[in-house]
């Protein structure tokens, strides 16, 4: 219903009908009412602002929140990855750990079989007959041997010692071939290096 149809004025006239004038009066004010109420007041300047910065304050919280959801997912996989290097480390000690315990082992036992082997020489020395009448008293010449012990335990255990010290490959096989004679000091070389991630 629009202006033009409530202020109508072909109403059929009778004898003792209204006032024309006075029923145009009212409906020209009901007409203003109706207008009034029908179409609403276009929107202020502030209203148009106050609804721009709540969006931009709404926009402003959803990138908040998304920066904050990567920082903590990004977190979470820095700590993943630090836990699994971590128990790397510990394992990799741990079989250390056992290695050098095999060869403390290893070289105590060496040292009481060497024990034993040097208590059983001197009760040999110990026993020993006298020399016949026409044997020669003179110090028979004995055979070459190397006065380096051959205790692949105990170089392995100093050649590990040395390998986690952070010592060169070079250094090591030096010092064991100066105090130690061994078989095959690369394969034990080799062996030890890798047990030391080196």
């Amino acid at each position: 219903m629009d202006r033009d149809l409530i202020q109508r004025r072909d109403f059929p006239s009778g004898r003792r009908g209204y006032d024309p004038a006075a029923v145009d009066e009212h409906l020209r004010r009901v007409a203003d009412a109706f207008e009034r109420n029908t179409h609403p007041p276009a929107p202020t300047l502030a209203s148009s602002t106050s609804e721009q910065v709540r969006e931009i304050l709404e926009a402003a919280e959803r990138s908040v929140s998304q920066v904050r959801e990567t920082a903590q997912r990004e977190a979470n996989d820095h700590v993943a990855q630090v836990q699994d290097a971590t128990a790397g480390m510990l394992a990799k000690l741990d079989e250390l750990e056992s290695e050098l315990g095999r060869l403390l082992a290893a070289l105590r036992a060496s040292g009481e079989r060497l024990t034993q082997g040097l208590e059983e020489l001197k009760a040999d020395v110990g026993g020993a007959v006298p020399l016949a009448p026409d044997a020669d008293p003179r110090p028979q010449a004995e055979p070459q041997v190397s006065a380096l012990p051959s205790d692949e335990a105990g170089a392995r255990l100093i050649a590990l010692n040395m390998a986690l010290s952070g010592s060169p490959r070079e250094e090591t096989a030096a010092y064991l071939a100066e105090h130690f004679e061994l078989a095959d000091p690369e394969a034990l070389l080799d062996d030890v290096y890798a047990r030391a991630g080196r």
